[in-house]
């Protein structure tokens, strides 16, 4: 009986399912209009959005902002309706001069968020700020570009216990130029498939040593 080559099933092995990928943008909706970003009060600005039926793997997300040389983290969290429930992702610190007006900075969180829930996507020089104070613009976008959420605020300063306790501004409406790029999770029939084909490899690996 003849088997399959070991390079075949490798193939088989590490060849992962195609899914489709969503983008979420309000990029094409920004006019040019802008909203002011100040530290050391208003510490932390994000958007809000909305995960479908199923489960997704937020791959990226992205915010349109003058320099901020203050430092900054990127974060995701869960989304009550009023504060993050629990912080998800949280970058390194890092602050930044723009080469031109606006820059896009992009973070690659790469979490799992459940589905049919809402999560918020910010930055915030909140626990990390030293003697110095900036003040920046981020792009604004009007409030029919994105009807999953909206563009949120919190003037906590450097407090980090307030992104957890205390309520954030929802009121003044609209969405922060952003991009989300989400994709499904991967289904477990993907890590049977692995599983199978790295139990062929294995058989055939020992069916040749002992030929």
């Amino acid at each position: 009986m003849k088997f399959p080559t070991a390079g075949f099933l490798l193939t088989l092995a590490f060849t992962p399912a195609v899914h489709a990928a969503t983008t979420i943008s309000t990029m094409d909706e920004w006019d040019g209009s802008v909203s002011p970003f100040g530290t050391p009060d208003t510490a932390t600005y994000g958007q809000t959005i909305t995960i479908g039926e199923q489960d997704q793997v937020l791959q990226s997300f992205s915010f349109v902002l003058t320099a901020l040389e203050a430092p900054f983290t990127i974060e995701v969290g869960t989304w009550t309706g009023s504060r993050v429930g629990e912080v998800l992702y949280q970058s390194d610190p890092f602050s930044f001069s723009a080469s031109s007006e606006y820059t896009e900075i992009t973070a690659y969180p790469s979490v799992t968020l459940a589905g049919n829930q809402q999560y918020v996507l910010y930055f915030t020089t909140s626990g990390i700020q030293g003697d110095s104070t900036s003040t920046n613009e981020w792009a604004f976008a009007p409030d029919t570009a994105y009807t999953g959420g909206s563009f949120v605020y919190l003037n906590n300063g450097n407090d980090r216990s307030q992104l957890t306790g205390a309520a954030w501004n929802t009121s003044l409406g609209g969405d922060l130029a952003f991009t989300a790029t989400l994709a499904p999770v991967p289904e477990p029939s993907a890590y049977g498939m692995m599983l199978l084909g790295l139990s062929l490899v294995g058989f055939v690996a020992r069916r040749k040593m002992s030929s």
